[in-house]
């Protein structure tokens, strides 16, 4: 054997070993690391089924009114001569509440009476010769019409509209004209006089066409407002309109409700805005688990909640009832008040699953 062949034989004796002994340190280490495998199954997060007392409501904003409103205009292009309330002011039905200038009416008037004089005159003058056979039967018709219609106009004249009054009881909470402006030319186009009974509030709300259904004359209502701070009111539906409107920018349908307010404290006033809580249904001690908790499977219709029991699911079907904020209600008698149940279940869980529960803080 040469020198050359001798130095190549012992560099093969030395990697071998080496070799061995890398390949025995790395099954060493997977089988340590198998030896010290932790728990394993399919990460979940979970709640608990709980008793707690559940409250379907439903929330929406509104206006607060007085229960009846009258917005008070004039269809006459008069001048207003006198004003005799002001904001604030409370009146009965039939109170004056403002006169308007009756010149130009009065000039009318008169110019009407001369007309109307006139064709009496003419339709009495062709009666006479009509009777005398001096005038024919259309001449003769023809003044009476004319005679007729004038007497007519005359009689629309009506000078009470000079006076405007209140066609309610109630307080004046808004006065849009001036002494020597116009009748029938407000600001904004506006009504003259607005005048609502105060002693008697209301909260009108537009209810989603999605809602309505829950929704029936004579519920109780919860109502908040900046005003009251951190009080409340109470409430109670008294009518829901018979027909729906457009939600302003969309196409869902909205359906006027009003609710009376018991206005104890008398801290609500006309023209602020609301918040009505309409209780739907309650109740005590109803077993429950988090919304998400609740598996909708729309293959078989029905809805499943997956219990964990010694990290294995369990598939369990529920008929569900009472809805709250955050919880439902689930009927079944193998639920149990402590049960750790999936939340947020998918389609990849499986009845009997091993599963890990994860800390939902660490996601």
């Amino acid at each position: 054997m040469t020198k050359e062949n001798t130095r190549k034989f012992k560099k093969k004796w030395i990697i071998i070993p080496i070799v061995i002994f890398a390949v025995v340190a790395i099954g060493c280490a997977l089988t340590q690391n198998l030896g010290n495998k932790g728990p394993t199954g399919y990460p979940v997060t979970a709640g608990k089924a709980e008793n707690m007392t559940l409250q379907e409501v439903v929330s929406i904003k509104g206006n607060i009114e007085g229960s009846e409103k009258a917005e008070i205009q004039s269809t006459q292009t008069a001048e207003v001569k006198s004003i005799y309330v002001e904001e604030g002011d409370k009146v009965k039905k039939g109170q004056l509440l403002a006169v308007l200038d009756s010149g130009d009416l009065n000039e009318q008037y008169a110019k009407a009476k001369i007309t109307a004089a006139e064709s009496k005159r003419k339709y009495e003058d062709a009666k006479l010769l009509y009777e005398q056979g001096a005038l024919p039967q259309n001449d003769y018709l023809e003044a009476k019409a004319a005679y007729e219609s004038d007497v007519l106009s005359l009689g629309t004249y009506d000078f009470e509209k000079i006076n405007i009054k209140s066609p309610i009881s109630g307080t004046v909470t808004r006065v849009n004209v001036t002494v020597g402006s116009n009748a029938n030319d407000t600001s904004d186009n506006k009504s003259m006089f607005v005048i609502e009974d105060l002693q008697n509030l209301q909260l009108k709300v537009k209810v989603s066409e999605y809602d309505i259904s829950k929704i029936k004359e004579g519920q109780k209502v919860t109502i908040t407002s900046e005003v009251l701070g951190e009080e409340t009111a109470s409430g109670t539906v008294s009518k829901i309109a018979p027909s729906g409107e457009n939600k302003d920018g969309s196409s869902e349908m909205v359906i006027p409700v009003e609710i009376n307010i018991d206005n104890a404290s008398g801290k609500l006033i006309a023209g602020v805005s609301a918040k009505a809580e309409i209780l739907i249904q309650k109740k005590e001690n109803a077993l429950s688990v988090p919304v998400d908790a609740v598996f909708e499977d729309v293959n078989e219709g029905v809805n499943y909640v997956f219990v964990i029991k010694n990290n294995k699911l369990k598939k369990v079907k529920v008929d569900t009832g009472i809805e709250g904020d955050f919880n439902i209600e689930v009927i079944s008698d193998k639920i149990k008040t402590g049960d750790q149940v999936v939340l947020s279940p998918t389609y990849d869980l499986t009845d009997g699953m091993e599963v890990i529960v994860s800390d939902p803080d660490a996601i």
